[in-house]
Formats: C-alpha cells, sequence, structure tokens
C-alpha cells in the first residue's frame, strides 16, 4: 500500500512537473481533439473548446490544470512563500451550490468605471488581471481572448459580475 501511494506521488509529480514543459499547459482542452481555438470562436456560453466538455471534465481540467497554473500565477504576483488560491477564491463560498458557475464570488465589476491598468489605486492588480490572468485564463479553457468591441470570447465579465 504505502508503495503505491508513493509511486502516485512520484507520478503526479512528475506529470505536474512535465505538464508546461510539453505543451499541455497551454492548450489542454485542444489535445482532447477539440479544435483548437481561434479568433472566430465564440468564446463563453458559444461553442467553443470549453463549453463542449462535460461537467466531469471540466472539473478534471479545473483541478488539475487550470488551478495548478493560475495558482501559480497569483503566488508569483502576491509574492507568497506558497500557493493561496483555492476553488472557493473564485468560485465563492457557495461554489458546490451554484455548481462552480461562474460569475459567483469576485467582487463585481462596473462596466463604466473599469480599473485603469496606467494609473490609479488598482492599476498593478488592473494590468496584472489584463496582461496575464485573462490570457493566460482564456487560453487555458480552449477560448479566444475578450473583444470589447463585439463582447465575445473571454473577458473580465467572465468571472466577474456586473456591478457599480
Amino acid at each position: 500500500m504505502k508503495a503505491t501511494i508513493r509511486s502516485l506521488a512520484i507520478f503526479l509529480a512528475i506529470a505536474g512537473a512535465s505538464a508546461e514543459s510539453n505543451g499541455c499547459a497551454r492548450r489542454p482542452v485542444a489535445s482532447r481533439g477539440a479544435a483548437a481555438p481561434t479568433t472566430t470562436t465564440a468564446g463563453i456560453g458559444g461553442r467553443d473548446a470549453w463549453s463542449s466538455l462535460t461537467w466531469d471534465e471540466r472539473h478534471d481540467e479545473m483541478t488539475w490544470l487550470i488551478h495548478p497554473q493560475m495558482s501559480r500565477l497569483f503566488q508569483r504576483f502576491e509574492k507568497t512563500p506558497y500557493p493561496e488560491l483555492t476553488c472557493r477564491t473564485c468560485h465563492g463560498s457557495d461554489a458546490e451550490k451554484v455548481q462552480y458557475k461562474m460569475p459567483n464570488g469576485l467582487p463585481p465589476l462596473d462596466p463604466v468605471h473599469m480599473p485603469d491598468a496606467n494609473d490609479g489605486p488598482d492599476a498593478e492588480v488592473a494590468k496584472f488581471m489584463f496582461e496575464e490572468v485573462t490570457p493566460t485564463m482564456a487560453n487555458l479553457l480552449g477560448v479566444t481572448v475578450g473583444d470589447p468591441r463585439s463582447g465575445r470570447g473571454f473577458g473580465c465579465f467572465s468571472c466577474h459580475p456586473t456591478g457599480p
């Protein structure tokens, strides 16, 4: 039994360490045979690589790929010794109750007064979200980054609710 647990731990460590180097971490959904996202992909709520997955497949993607990647991203930004991101960080304290639907749990953003990545009290966080979080998350989900003109694709309001 101890040998099985040790073998599993070694396997998981190797699999996690090699995910970035073998390209799996960049396009997890496309690696399952789904079409790679393009600029014509509908984005969240449309026909794309993420929305075509079953609940179990989404759970696996979140658990084994997206959460670890995003945890490391936030760990570097927050300069913490260990990742502090949990499922509830993004999905809210009632994540199970709402079946992990988004947006839920994050602070609302006012579309009329969006944080400025170049100036203001939230500039550093806004820049991190615009330049790192949004494109990384879109890539991991296999969807396109949002286009503010068309309102299509993955953007701020894919995770944050709209509010004042």
